[in-house]
């Protein structure tokens, strides 16, 4: 092949891989023409035609992997990244140019590693980190490192997004060698080695990202750990590098990130949204002490907002308040960076709301309406919306009280005529009547969340598919008749439900029941005085046990159905027959329980076994003292021994003396001394303290 012909495919290479089009196919077909012609050219090289060494620069590969990138499929990455293999073969040898030539390959590994860290499939970041390797290799070929700390940013970056739970320490990994190499090529003077990779504000900034995305028991203290570095340099021996890693916004937002998402470490539950605080003024701090970068924004009180919404604070809606007031007056005295948006009265909502205050309702509705007047001033820029009113309607819902759901109902019905006459943009969705439903539900007012069902399926059928009702409406509706008085309510709860499976065989999937559905229903059952509600709630957890496994994967029982099926039987009164059916079913109950390997006994279930046992088996029995004995002696091995269990056990003395004896003081059992591992696992009623262990470590009596 000649010079001029080489230069041909040299020009044709160029316009392959350069070629614009949407279609895929002539993607691919670009891609390939220009890889036949770059093979062309190595053929001739390796048979010996010195003018192809002048036709293979890393240009003409770096044209050719790009235009396999540009498909932007897997399969095309893959390929691509074969072709760096294909470089490294032909350019093996040392001849002339070649340290030229391995300088200027960079550009086709960082395009390949740039590629993997921007793809979104699982496990990439492993192929961006061997990339990422492969540059350190073919580097030290000729006494350099081709990479830096954009190649070492991507890869960090592409770690703490892939959702493992060691995220975080596998980035951090990758700073620590940049770290290293920092130091090693530090010299004296203060110059660097042209070697040395010199970490900055990104790359720290990512590693705690991926802590915060990461999850783990010590997420946020590792996240605060790398922070802490960057605000003192030095402890980490990068005094060199304050100005370039000094921390930012992005910072101290991505820990209030991991606050928000989970709350460990400080040995109070409740304290994430004062700890979000506290950074919050940190950063004040940090601005009116000369660092620009982290004054803080409508963003940052938005995260702090999100903070006290999940930390289960008793005062996170007033603290929310409180943090709404302060951004309106720093707004109103000139600061324009921290104006309240939609998210952040929408959140300071949900607090209210969450905070089951008995004022709740009231606070959130003053609340709606002061958005509504800041608004219509020109105050804010944000109109309360559907997730706004959606979030007072909740605030309705989770008070309970009767008033609270007809007041609900009330502001439905309000929201519907304003639509209807064209004065509000904002119209009801499912979301909003499945939340008045629920109001209803949680005050047991059955009646009236029958009637919303009804009103959201007439207007679904006469063309409102946006409020066609689905799992959740129905599930409210069940949770209705399960607390309601009616004596009824168990069928109408069990005729609802059947409702359910009848839409769900004919295809409608909106509206599939589930495991909390048959739990609901059994639960109706159980705390009624409907004859034979034992069987019932056997019956309906066999049922779900075959829809199980005949591929329904929402169906599994769970340890909530067998407690409420031990609970009807626990609870049977009546006739002797009865009684003995429902020992029968709830000894049979007990043991499918304890043999299955996905469930995990809790202490409703075995204090409502206890009873069973202690209710409906004769005293006489000779099974009675060994099954209540066993289930005890199982209990503490559990960490379920709480309080009804107790309870259960103090209604049997001949039993209850010897196994507590190490532990009675003046013919009673405090809670509090008992050995921690019986207790450890008991999720009872927020407020109750766990049990502490005291004195020496005893064993099951």
């Amino acid at each position: 092949m000649s010079s001029s012909q080489m230069h041909e495919f040299s020009r044709l290479i160029s316009s392959w891989s350069k070629l614009k089009t949407p279609r895929r196919q002539e993607k691919i077909l670009a891609a390939e023409m220009a890889e036949q012609c770059l093979r062309e050219v190595i053929e001739e090289k390796e048979a010996g035609n010195g003018e192809a060494n002048k036709v293979l620069t890393a240009d003409v590969y770096y044209l050719v992997i790009q235009a396999w990138l540009k498909i932007g499929g897997y399969k095309e990455l893959v390929h691509a990244n074969s072709l760096l293999d294909l470089m490294e073969r032909v350019h093996a040898s040392k001849e002339e140019g070649t340290e030229n030539f391995v300088k200027a390959s960079m550009k086709c590994y960082a395009a390949v590693l740039d590629a993997w860290c921007k793809s979104r499939s699982n496990g990439v970041e492993v192929r961006a980190e061997e990339v990422l390797r492969r540059m350190e290799t073919v580097g030290q070929s000729i006494g350099v490192d081709g990479r830096n700390a954009k190649h070492f940013n991507n890869v960090m970056n592409r770690i703490a997004t892939s959702h493992k739970p060691t995220v975080g320490k596998e980035a951090e990994r990758l700073l620590e060698e940049m770290i290293a190499s920092y130091k090693e090529g530090s010299h004296p003077n203060g110059t660097l080695a042209e070697s040395a990779i010199a970490p900055n504000r990104n790359s720290f900034n990512t590693v705690i990202k991926a802590y915060a995305n990461g999850g783990g028991r010590d997420s946020t203290k590792n996240a605060r750990r790398v922070l802490k570095s960057m605000e003192d340099p030095s402890s980490v021996g990068l005094e060199g590098l304050a100005s370039e890693i000094m921390p930012d916004k992005i910072s101290y937002t991505s820990i209030l990130t991991s606050l928000a998402n989970r709350n460990e470490g400080s040995g109070n539950e409740n304290d994430g949204g004062e700890r979000a605080e506290e950074m919050l003024e940190r950063m004040v701090e940090m601005y009116h002490a000369g660092n620009r970068r982290v004054r803080p924004d409508t963003v940052t009180y938005n995260a702090v907002l999100k903070v006290y919404g999940k930390s289960g604070h008793p005062d996170a809606g007033k603290r929310s308040e409180a943090l709404l007031d302060r951004m309106l007056q720093l707004y109103k005295g000139g600061d324009r960076d921290v104006l309240p948006d939609d998210v952040t009265f929408n959140t300071v909502v949900n607090n209210i709301a969450n905070s089951n205050a008995a004022d709740s309702p009231q606070r959130a509705m003053k609340l709606l309406k002061r958005m509504e007047e800041l608004y219509t001033a020109g105050v804010i820029d944000a109109e309360p919306d559907i997730i706004t009113y959606n979030s007072v309607l909740n605030a309705f819902a989770k008070s309970g009280g009767p008033d609270s759901a007809r007041q609900a109902e009330k502001m439905l019905e309000s929201l519907e005529r304003a639509y209807a006459a064209g004065e509000r943009s904002i119209r009801p969705d499912v979301y909003t009547y499945n939340i008045v439903i629920a109001s209803h539900a949680n005050c047991g007012n059955a009646n009236r969340a029958v009637a919303l069902l009804d009103k959201m399926t007439a207007k679904s059928n006469k063309g409102r598919t946006d409020l066609k009702p689905d799992g959740t409406t129905y599930n409210s509706v069940l949770h209705a008749w399960s607390r309601s008085s009616d004596r009824n309510a168990p069928v109408k709860a069990l005729g609802l439900l059947e409702i359910m499976l009848r839409l769900h065989e004919g295809g409608d999937r909106g509206a599939d029941p589930n495991a909390r559905s048959f739990s609901t229903v059994i639960t109706a059952f159980s705390k009624s005085k409907f004859p034979r509600k034992a069987k019932q709630t056997r019956d309906l957890l066999q049922r779900m046990k075959r829809l199980y496994e005949g591929g329904q994967r929402n169906m599994r029982p769970n340890i909530y159905v067998y407690a409420a099926v031990l609970n009807a039987c626990a609870y049977t009164f009546g006739r002797s027959e009865e009684k003995e059916e429902a020992l029968k079913i709830g000894l049979e109950t007990y043991e499918e329980m304890q043999a299955s390997p996905d469930i995990e006994a809790n202490h409703v279930a075995y204090g409502s076994y206890l009873r069973v046992c202690r209710r409906l088996m004769p005293e006489d029995d000779p099974r009675r003292k060994d099954l209540i004995s066993q289930a005890f002696r199982q209990c503490c091995s559990d960490g379920q021994l709480g309080e009804y269990v107790l309870k259960q056990l103090r209604a049997v003395p001949d039993l209850y003396v010897p196994l507590l004896q190490a532990y009675i003081i003046d013919g009673e059992v405090s809670y509090r001394d008992l050995p921690h591992s019986w207790t450890c696992s008991v999720q009872e009623k927020k407020g109750r303290r766990g049990a502490k262990q005291s004195g020496r470590k005893r064993g099951v009596r």
